[in-house]
């Protein structure tokens, strides 16, 4: 299994089980289940909406057309 990579862009919409993200590209949702980390605007995580970047599976990458 590969390592996860990092998408860095922006969540759009969040429902309970996925977010919308956009990478200056491509939107897309992504299972939150798929994201094993992420990293922040600022120092703290209020909400999904903070997130600048995602760690998925690069299969998924692939898939959503990230990469």
């Amino acid at each position: 299994m590969s390592e996860p990579i990092e998408i860095a862009g922006e969540v759009q919409a969040e429902t309970e089980k996925a977010v919308l993200f956009f990478d200056g590209n491509t939107t897309e949702w992504v299972p939150k289940s798929q994201i094993s980390d992420y990293s922040v605007k600022g120092e703290d995580f209020d909400n999904w909406m903070d997130i600048d970047s995602i760690f998925i599976p690069e299969w998924l990458a692939l898939n959503k057309g990230f990469i």
